[in-house]
């Protein structure tokens, strides 16, 4: 019976670490965007403390096919620089 206990414990802690960890990602997910749209290089919020300190590197190459990532860039590339095509030969 201890160990049926011990099971159920680890198991429930597996589900709230695994848990604990998709709420930081998300959070540094969303610091990201955050940071893009302020006008900030992807390259310098994926060097900033607070992501570096809650990733491992593996993870911020990872983050460089999120689509809301991608997104962001997308969005400000074409704040920038307009959008594709840049309405050329209409």
């Amino acid at each position: 019976m201890p160990e049926r206990i011990a099971r159920m414990v680890r198991a429930i802690q597996n589900l709230l670490d695994d848990m604990g960890v998709r709420e930081v990602e998300e959070r540094v997910i969303q610091f990201i965007i955050q940071e893009i749209r302020a006008g900030r290089t992807l390259e310098e919020t994926l060097a900033e403390p607070y992501v570096v300190n809650h990733t491992t590197p593996g993870w911020r190459r990872e983050i460089l096919e999120r689509p809301e990532i991608i997104r962001a860039v997308e969005e400000e590339m074409t704040k920038a620089f307009g959008p594709p095509g840049g309405g050329e030969g209409k």
